[in-house]
């Protein structure tokens, strides 16, 4: 005779169990459009929503055993009889099991969809905004250092030199030239409408260029290599362009390039010679990066695309997923195919040692974290040139450049945004504490 799990619990809701679900698709939604953006969290929205500790129950309890039941008639059937209706699972292995499956499929019904609008939204923003999108991300990551820090149970010397020694090393490696020889590099002839009246300045921060999408593949936005200057009186200036992303679809064929937004009002471009020296990223280091993302989203405070991010994956990733989900490009999906598989890999094996470090060595693992974030805000510094060989580094604004009041105001929108998260989150868990004690 099956046992039927008990309905209402103490302190529980009476809610219509399909709501249930649904609302787990919302939570899903919510999750999904934080894991897209640099510097905030999935693992942070699932605290602050609730669900954060059945979500690691979930994932820790998909094992070999469940593969088994995946075979059985009975147990789809109890997929079936959990979905209408969560309280008609009987609590032996293969309901809980059902339970788990049926949560975190409503669950990542709403995260998928929320990833592939934000490969829509974000690329945009990202091209046109670099410096005001980079001063959000680095408000948003600066602020999620207090999620670890507060978790922390005890400090003391031994956990402070752990998190020094962290930081100076992640901001050493983020710090290293990454191989130009990935981005496609080419030059631009730019024209003026009018002689121009005075000294023209061009930079990486004011000036970008867009090869509009067609009907095979998103925008790309490309960037000038440095600075460049344009003198008074002068109707055009030739500039050396990379790409914004790695990846050979940078290699454009003459003409594709035709929008720029600039300093100047009326501004044409021209590009005489395709682009070249685009190489995608070797399937292996994306599949780590994969496995290495999934693995931060299933912590409070960690960014799994802020970990994109850091390996330089971050824009290839977006690009390919909006490849595949808006051009159904045949290589796209399978490449995008193989990220989600790693990612589910990733999520069911590294997710479990993380989980056993932070059992046994709680306060360490999570001093380690604190210094890995705060090293890897030198990789979101906002004002940044191209050298002559391509690699990206860090600069001072100029005295006077308008885009540091939007840039501060980003960042002080991103601080707030994490500030407020993490107040309602330890506000859900004060009320949950209170709940389970009175029950």
């Amino acid at each position: 005779m099956v046992r039927l799990r008990p309905g209402r619990q103490h302190g529980e809701r009476r809610t219509d169990p399909m709501r249930r679900w649904l609302g787990n698709t919302l939570r899903g939604v919510c999750m999904g459009a934080a894991d897209v953006v640099p510097g905030v969290s999935g693992g942070t929205i699932a605290l602050i929503l609730g669900i954060y500790p059945r979500l690691i129950d979930a994932v820790g309890g998909l094992g070999t055993g469940l593969l088994r039941r995946v075979w059985s008639r009975s147990f789809w059937h109890l997929l079936g009889a959990g979905a209408k209706d969560p309280r008609r699972l009987p609590g032996d292995g293969a309901g809980q099991d059902a339970g788990r499956v049926l949560f975190l499929a409503f669950l990542a019904a709403g995260i998928a969809p929320a990833i592939a609008a934000g490969a829509r939204i974000l690329p945009p923003l990202l091209s046109l905004y670099p410096a005001q999108m980079r001063g959000l991300f680095l408000g948003l990551v600066l602020a999620s250092v207090t999620v670890p820090l507060r978790a922390m149970r005890s400090g003391g010397p031994s956990r402070w030199l752990l998190g020094i020694a962290a930081a100076v090393a992640t901001a050493w490696f983020v710090g290293l030239p990454q191989p130009t020889s990935e981005r496609a590099t080419g030059r631009v002839l730019l024209e003026f409408a009018e002689p121009a009246a005075a000294e023209v300045r061009l930079t990486p921060q004011n000036l970008t260029l867009l090869a509009p999408g067609d009907g095979s593949r998103p925008e790309l936005a490309f960037k000038p290599v440095g600075a460049a200057a344009a003198p008074a009186g002068s109707t055009g200036i030739e500039v050396d362009v990379i790409a914004g992303m790695v990846g050979a679809a940078g290699n454009v064929p003459p003409g594709s390039i035709r929008v720029v937004e600039g300093p100047v009002g009326e501004l044409s471009v021209s590009q005489p010679e395709a682009l070249s020296g685009g190489r995608d990223p070797s399937l292996a280091y994306l599949l780590l990066g994969g496995v290495l993302a999934i693995s931060a989203m299933a912590l409070p405070g960690i960014s799994g695309s802020f970990v994109l991010l850091l390996l330089g994956l971050y824009h290839y990733v977006l690009y390919t997923l909006s490849l595949a989900i808006y051009h159904q490009d045949g290589g796209a999906i399978l490449t995008a195919g193989a990220l989600a598989a790693a990612m589910a890999a990733g999520l069911l094996s590294v997710a479990r040692v993380l989980k056993g470090m932070f059992a046994r060595w709680h306060d360490p693992t999570l001093a380690v974290l604190v210094g890995l974030m705060l090293g890897s805000l030198r990789k979101l510094w906002p004002f940044t040139r191209y050298t002559e060989e391509g690699r990206e580094v860090a600069v001072l604004p100029p005295l006077g450049d308008p885009e540091v009041v939007a840039v501060t105001l980003l960042f002080v929108a991103g601080v707030g945004a994490v500030l407020v998260l993490g107040a309602a989150g330890r506000r859900r868990s004060r009320q949950d504490s209170n709940l389970g004690a009175r029950g």
